[in-house]
């Protein structure tokens, strides 16, 4: 296993995590992406489908771990824009520190994918 096959899984396993928070915890979830739910509303199926979204995502990274080395970084590349607009987002609507949250797994991906086409 190269690093950068290991730290797709890595970021598939915590896609993983995420989805199963936002089916079963949707209020913390929201809280900790940085855009709580206001209290006393009821979480929306906004929820419900980031956690689909993340959920499908992550075993589309474990199959394209596998696949050759510049599949797995163009994805990882691409794949950046989505925490990078998570980022954004947050930014603008929510807390301002869980930005890094996202911004730190940009640079993940992006890292990854550079290993990845250096053939690590």
């Amino acid at each position: 296993m190269t690093i950068s096959q290991g730290m797709t899984y890595v970021l598939a396993v915590g896609l993983a995590a995420l989805a199963a928070r936002s089916a079963l915890a949707p209020r913390a979830a929201a809280l900790a992406y940085g855009v709580p739910i206001a209290e006393g509303t009821v979480p929306t199926p906004y929820l419900e489908v980031k956690a689909n979204r993340d959920l499908v995502l992550a075993g589309l990274l474990v199959v394209v771990a596998s696949a050759p080395a510049v599949i797995l970084a163009s994805a990882l590349f691409v794949g950046a824009i989505a925490p990078a607009a998570d980022a954004w987002i947050v930014s603008r609507h929510g807390k301002i520190s869980a930005t890094a949250v996202h911004l730190a797994t940009v640079a993940f991906m992006i890292v990854g994918g550079a290993l990845a086409v250096s053939g690590h």
